[in-house]
């Protein structure tokens, strides 16, 4: 494998040298456990490299890893990274002083962001087809790698959640198409080498990082711009920032969504309580119909930019067709979790008012009775940023519970609580209750919910854990 790439100190980025790995060296993984590092851990283990890795906790991700080869360790110390090591990769979500980063350093290990790797895998495809957007990426990434599969393209797959028809979140073969999601984050989407884009949507999001929606705006047109002539981009028409930053574009746009001027266009679009059905019709008229098992306008979308990009890859109709009818969706989208008095338990990852409004709505949808939405906000900064906008996204919601804002990479300002919040939402009229032990969370929905009711969980930290508790 080459990779191109310098020893990369985090302030100061470059990728402007060559750094070869040899056959079989030692990769090490700083935060392994992460949705992206496990699958990248377990892309390189694939294709005959070793493995080593640290994370703060046990999961899945690092169970499945140790059982694939890899030696991982629990915790962050300097005697995890072992005397053989010849790369360290690292997440953003490690502090600076990480005592395995700091090691590293100190050796002289090249290490290399998370980000950074990614891209390097993307350059060793010819059609990399990277999805970017404020949301919809692990789902229309999924869409994808379905159709493409049904499409016997045989296309390695990097997505940030586990997806049912892959056994994971990552699929590594040897064909020239690799799927992945391109995270707009600190600019990460900026190393990766597409020959194809897609840019589902653009909204204020990574406040902590960017200043405002211009400057989101600005990273997209950097983003397009990477896409090469000969390749295409794929734009939503229903976002007129998306539209605003494929001006830059160097390569062929093709726009999609519900109004007639677009190149890809939903039309008759019919939502019943186990499908949507809807019609796609092109430059040419009608281009097929297709069928849906996932609720939601925004699921429209999704599958109308897949319809889009894999027609534009070659992909005949019918494989379009059965991969999205046949189409599951990742762990934690619109995922039913079980059934509690009769009422299905859904658990979703949305975390940004976008996110929020279009999964409630989906949840009205197919729900005769209530809907009943437990929020675990992520992150204080996003928890200050957009409170009133959670109020608005959060007022179909027939009873509310807000739980503890979930931290990830952030420390507590203490300005910012999720009782200021609850009180917001209470101002706004919705039906809002403040509890912050799941278990108790747990013990109020047994004894609230009701036939015909759905029980939905919002958000990307752990609240899913409520999910153990409502079944004892």
């Amino acid at each position: 494998m080459n990779l191109t790439g310098n020893h990369i100190e985090r302030e100061n980025p470059s990728r402007e040298s060559d750094l070869n790995l040899p056959a079989g060296c030692r990769i090490h993984f700083i935060g392994i456990g992460g949705s992206s590092m496990s699958g990248l851990a377990e892309i390189v283990l694939e294709r005959g490299f070793r493995v080593s890795g640290s994370d703060r906790v046990e999961s899945c991700n690092t169970q499945k890893l140790r059982q694939k080869g890899a030696k991982l360790y629990i915790g962050h110390d300097a005697l995890n990274v072992p005397d053989d090591t010849y790369l360290v990769v690292y997440t953003l979500a490690i502090s600076k002083d990480n005592p395995e980063y700091l090691k590293a350093i100190e050796k002289g290990i090249p290490v290399m962001e998370r980000g950074h790797f990614l891209g390097l895998l993307t350059r060793e495809h010819d059609y990399s087809i990277c999805i970017a957007g404020t949301h919809g990426k692990t789902t229309t990434t999924s869409m994808l790698a379905h159709v493409m599969l049904h499409a016997n393209l045989d296309p390695s797959v990097h997505i940030g959640g586990n997806l049912p028809v892959l056994g994971g979140n990552v699929r590594s073969s040897k064909s020239p198409y690799f799927v992945t999601e391109a995270c707009e984050y600190h600019e990460n989407f900026l190393n990766l080498s597409p020959y194809a884009g897609v840019i589902l949507n653009i909204e204020a999001e990574h406040l902590d990082y960017f200043k405002d929606i211009d400057d989101i705006i600005y990273a997209f047109k950097k983003f397009i711009k990477l896409i090469p002539k000969e390749g295409f981009a794929v734009v939503c028409a229903e976002s007129k920032p998306a539209l605003f930053a494929a001006e830059a574009a160097d390569c062929k746009v093709y726009t999609y969504g519900f109004s007639d001027d677009c190149d890809f266009i939903a039309k008759d679009i019919q939502y019943k309580e186990n499908e949507t059905r809807f019609k796609v019709y092109n430059n040419d008229g009608i281009l097929t119909d297709l069928v849906l098992k996932v609720p939601g306008k925004h699921n429209v979308l999704n599958a109308l930019a897949t319809c889009a990009v894999c027609i534009n890859l070659g992909c005949e109709k019918e494989a379009v067709k059965e991969g999205l009818l046949n189409f599951v969706s990742p762990d934690r989208r619109f995922q039913n979790r079980g059934f509690i008095n009769g009422a299905p338990i859904i658990d979703d990852y949305a975390h940004h008012p976008t996110e929020i409004k279009a999964t409630l709505d989906s949840a009205k949808q197919i729900t005769k009775g209530r809907v009943l939405c437990v929020f675990q906000p992520h992150t204080y900064s996003r928890a200050k940023a957009f409170g009133d906008d959670f109020a608005e996204a959060l007022l179909d919601a027939d009873n509310l519970v807000v739980t503890d804002i979930y931290a990830a990479r952030e420390k507590n300002p203490g300005d910012i609580n999720s009782q200021m919040l609850a009180e917001k939402f209470l101002s706004k009229g919705i039906n809002t209750k403040y509890i912050s032990d799941f278990k108790e969370i747990a013990e109020y929905l047994k004894k609230e919910v009701r036939e015909n009711d759905t029980i939905l969980l919002l958000g990307a930290g752990n609240v899913n854990d409520i999910v153990s508790f409502l079944n004892e």
